[in-house]
């Protein structure tokens, strides 16, 4: 196995995800744009929740992201992971256990890349605190891409996008990758709150500043 193993870096050797160089999946430099911290934000409209982060969104934790969500590349999405572990430890401790919901991609973006990529990760994060989690929201239209919306248009693209598809008692920690204006999570938690379902929080692994 150690052959293979030496073979495969050989021919597909470890290069940083932030700058290219070789070595380390991140490199030093790159590492301190990529610093597991705690930080809180609020949900803006109600219903009112906590929203964990831990890495603030930069060029190179974009890349991070990039990486993970549209090349599978699987160190990325280990150090998402982390981020995401990071985040609900401290979301659990002050706010409680609750069953995890990852928001759902697009299912044309989910079928170009293989997979659910916020469910495949929230059901690690879900393992390693030992809390469940249920994929229990969809689509119920088609939205557009958020990447180049503001934050009024990303609202409107996405009111009344989601639904909750059961009833699933307890409370509910919603689970994304990136948090920017918030307009995502608290479509999940409208969805959610429409089955009777409290929202005791959310966690991403990277916050960036709001869009105007």
């Amino acid at each position: 196995m150690s052959f293979i193993k030496s073979l495969g870096e050989l021919i597909f050797p470890v290069r940083c995800l932030g700058c290219g160089a070789l070595g380390l999946e991140i490199c030093s430099l790159c590492r301190k744009f990529w610093q597991p911290r705690i930080y809180r934000t609020l949900s803006r409209k109600k219903p009112y929740f906590p929203i964990y982060s831990a890495i603030p969104y930069s060029p190179i934790a974009g890349k991070v992201l990039l990486a993970a969500k549209e090349n599978g590349i699987q160190q990325a999405d280990q150090l998402i992971v982390s981020a995401l572990s990071h985040s609900l430890s401290l979301c659990i401790k002050e706010q409680g256990a609750g069953f995890l919901v990852p928001i759902p991609s697009r299912k044309s973006v989910a079928r170009l890349r293989g997979r659910q990529f916020i469910a495949e990760l929230t059901r690690e994060i879900s393992y390693g605190a030992q809390v469940p989690s249920f994929e229990v929201l969809t689509h119920t239209r088609l939205v557009k891409d958020q990447s180049k919306l503001d934050a009024k248009h990303r609202a409107e693209n996405l009111a009344g996008a989601l639904v909750s598809m059961r009833f699933q008692s307890g409370k509910a920690i919603i689970v994304d990758d990136l948090v920017t204006t918030g307009a995502t999570l608290h479509e999940a938690a409208r969805a959610l709150h429409a089955k009777g379902i409290e929202v005791l929080a959310a966690v991403t692994a990277c916050v960036a500043e709001p869009l105007r």
